[in-house]
């Protein structure tokens, strides 16, 4: 009996040696130190001017919050941009006037799209009378970091966030029940959006077993 208690005891401490993990630190995938002085255009978007401000405001936010001590040099929207080097577009030339004239290494762009409300129809059981209409809205946002004296991209990413407009259920037990959101959907998105926007510049950590 002895003996029996002892090998347990032997390979549950075993066990535990073997699934002993330690929590290891993973460097963010972008790190922006090699990039002195940062320049950002104003988000660009089919909503309000607003709209692009919080934007880019918040991205500013994030990146700071993941790497402090990142320097951002703000340069207005694309439009007064190109209009203050006299150019057309964002091309090879104007990067490096910008880079010359502002002293930024790299410089960020990116744009927000919103889609038109959609609406879903889900009929569960049209005897019953059971069904329900819901309408969503989606935001996407995309963004990329472009060298201004080679006017090479060295990042770029993406990401997407949907919410709910409003909904309306009916049935025959629980009547008609509906509701509407009264904030501006396209607002609530902007937190969510920047954030996974932003996730290749924080870092993260994993677990690994220890050695």
């Amino acid at each position: 009996m002895h003996r029996y208690i002892g090998i347990t005891l032997l390979s549950l401490a075993m066990l535990c040696g073997c699934s002993r993990t330690v929590l290891v630190a993973v460097p963010p995938r972008m790190d922006l130190r090699a990039y002195g002085t940062l320049g950002i255009v104003e988000f660009a978007s089919n909503s309000s001017g607003a709209i692009n401000a919080r934007v880019t405001r918040q991205f500013q936010e994030q990146i700071q919050a993941a790497q402090p001590g990142t320097r951002f040099v703000e340069l207005g929207s694309r439009e007064a941009l190109l209009a203050s080097l006299g150019a057309k577009q964002l091309d090879s030339s104007a990067l490096r006037k910008i880079g010359e004239k502002y002293a930024v290494d790299a410089m960020f762009l990116g744009e927000i799209a919103y889609s038109e409300p959609k609406t879903d129809v889900r009929i569960n059981d049209l005897t019953k009378l059971d069904g329900a209409v819901r309408a969503e809205m989606r935001g996407d946002i995309s963004s990329r970091l472009v060298e201004t004296r080679t006017g090479a991209s060295v990042w770029s990413s993406s990401a997407w966030a949907k919410r709910q407009i409003g909904g309306l259920s009916v049935s025959a037990e629980h009547g008609v029940s509906g509701s509407v959101r009264k904030s501006d959907p396209r607002e609530e998105m902007v937190p969510a959006l920047v954030y996974h926007l932003t996730q290749d510049f924080r870092p993260s950590s994993v677990r690994q077993p220890a050695k």
